[in-house]
C-alpha cells in the first residue's frame, strides 16, 4: 500500500524531532536508523493498537 501525505512546514519539523528522537535509542554501532516513513508507520501502527485496545475493553 503506498500513502502519500502533503504536509505544511511545521508537521515537518515536528515530524522530522520525531525521527530524531526515535534515533536516538537506535545503538551507535548499528547498521540502521528509522526513516520518517519508518516513524509514521510505527505511529499508524500504535495508534490502530490504541484504538483497538480501547474498543475491546471489557
Amino acid at each position: 500500500m503506498k500513502l502519500e501525505l502533503t504536509i505544511n512546514d511545521f508537521y515537518v519539523e515536528s515530524l522530522n524531532e520525531i525521527v530524531k528522537q526515535f534515533n536516538e535509542f537506535v545503538p551507535k554501532h548499528a547498521s540502521y536508523s528509522y526513516s520518517t516513513q519508518d516513524v509514521i508507520e510505527l505511529l499508524i501502527i500504535k495508534e490502530y493498537v490504541n484504538c483497538e485496545m480501547l474498543l475491546n475493553r471489557p
